[in-house]
């Protein structure tokens, strides 16, 4: 399915897939990392407010014992009498709403129990909270070893229902009682809850807040994305009418030159031909005609038809040379660069270090062509030039070419806003370069000459 959808199409998902994958990974990430501080948060702040009740409790009890001690350790007063004593102060020792002190002997009797006084007289030894625990029967355990904390659950008078209750009971072991005093904790429960809530709303909100980041950085990925593609849509639209364009007129070019080339040469040759033969026709015709005039006059047609004959012969190795195809590159730019030097009177210092193999037959093609155009250039413009210099090399993935010339050289950028046409030459063999994925460099400057250099991978 992926492989049926346009490239551009391809291009987009390949840009927004890997950008809401990696939104969501942070977006995820940030989430989990909020969470795991709720609850680091939670623990801590559980822990802070568990330690801070068992010092309240603490303090409690030894203000406690310490309203009760007098009686309890004064020989001087009778154990009923003492008992009652501290009965009546721990009964009536009350701290916040719901905050009381209660007193059970060893047996699990209860004896005081200022919030709930019909449990006094019962013994509760085996009472069991919601979650099943014999909690009188922890209280005393703790009482016996010195005081300790018991959690369970308990009515809580001010709700009306059971709630988690930390209590901290100490032994009066002289009279086997023990003493305890607690502190409900289902606030702490509540902030807890609290915390935890407040995460799951941050981490709500980081997720939404995420999720609407996430859309509008697609929409503006997708926005951008499809202006590029419009905009370079429209850049490869005329490119490729640029380059249309400028096929169907080199086509035309080369049309208008071969017919130049047919007309202003071998058809007036021809013509001279059959001019020379009618006169040596009419000649032969007439009585006491000279015969030497005549020959003389057929071995001019003779000569004329020789020069037509080298004239196609010359139209059809420039549309493509015989030789190129029949021995390779090499013979064909020893053929090219001899006629070049004949005609111009221009020394051709040729050196090819590729003559071992028969390269590709477009990279043949295209060297031959572009060193066809650079010559035809030096030709047409390279007043100046006394010395030409041409060299391939093969090296082990790619193959050069650089072609020289002392010449009268050129500003390439004056050129090309100047003098548009004498700058398709150079266009073309670029074109023909990076065709085969190569790149071609010109450098040129006025009275320095100008050195053209392709490099094409093999």
């Amino acid at each position: 399915m992926f492989a049926a959808l346009p490239y551009k199409f391809k291009i987009a998902l390949l840009t927004l897939i890997p950008l809401i994958i990696a939104i969501s990974g942070i977006a995820l990430a940030t989430a989990h990392q909020t969470k795991l501080l709720a609850s680091t948060q939670a623990e801590t702040f559980e822990q802070e407010l568990l330690n801070t009740k068992k010092n309240e409790l603490k303090n409690y009890m030894e203000l406690a014992y310490t309203a009760i001690i007098n009686v309890y350790e004064n020989p001087n007063v009778a154990k009923k009498h003492a008992q009652q004593e501290v009965y009546d102060i721990l009964k009536n020792m009350e701290y916040g709403e719901d905050g009381y002190f209660f007193v059970y002997d060893y047996n699990g009797v209860n004896i005081v129990h200022s919030r709930k006084p019909e449990l006094e007289g019962k013994n509760l030894f085996n009472f069991k909270d919601d979650n099943g625990k014999l909690l009188i029967q922890e209280l005393i355990q703790n009482a016996k070893q010195g005081g300790g904390f018991t959690h369970y659950l308990w009515d809580k008078p001010s709700g009306g229902k059971s709630v988690e209750k930390l209590s901290y009971s100490i032994g009066l072991d002289k009279w086997q009682w023990m003493v305890g005093t607690g502190l409900y904790i289902d606030d702490i429960e509540k902030g807890v809850f609290g915390i935890k809530d407040k995460a799951n709303n941050t981490n709500k909100k980081t997720l939404l807040l995420t999720s609407i980041i996430a859309i509008i950085a697609t929409l503006l990925t997708s926005l951008i994305g499809f202006l590029i593609n419009l905009s370079e849509g429209k850049l490869a639209t005329q490119k490729m009418r640029d380059l249309t364009n400028k096929t169907v007129n080199f086509q035309e070019d080369e049309r208008k030159r071969v017919s130049r080339e047919l007309h202003d040469g071998i058809n007036q040759l021809l013509v001279s031909v059959r001019y020379k033969l009618d006169t040596a026709k009419s000649k032969l015709l007439k009585p006491n005609s000279e015969t030497e005039n005549t020959a003389n006059i057929i071995d001019e047609a003779d000569e004329i038809l020789n020069t037509g004959i080298q004239e196609v012969r010359r139209i059809s190795r420039d549309l493509r040379p015989s030789l190129l195809d029949d021995l390779g590159l090499d013979s064909a730019i020893k053929s090219l660069l001899s006629d070049f030097s004949e005609r111009t009177n221009i020394i051709v210092d040729y050196k090819n270090n590729a003559t071992n193999t028969r390269l590709p037959q477009e990279i043949e093609t295209a060297f031959y062509r572009i060193i066809q155009e650079a010559v035809t250039n030096i030709e047409k413009h390279a007043l100046s030039a006394k010395h030409v210099t041409l060299k391939i090399d093969k090296k082990r993935a790619s193959i050069h070419l650089s072609i020289s010339n002392d010449g009268i050289g050129f500003d390439k950028q004056t050129l090309e806003q100047t003098n548009p046409e004498r700058g398709l030459g150079l266009r073309n063999m670029v074109d023909r370069t990076e065709l085969l994925e190569g790149f071609l460099t010109v450098n040129s400057s006025i009275d320095k000459g100008t050195t053209v250099i392709v490099h094409i991978p093999l």
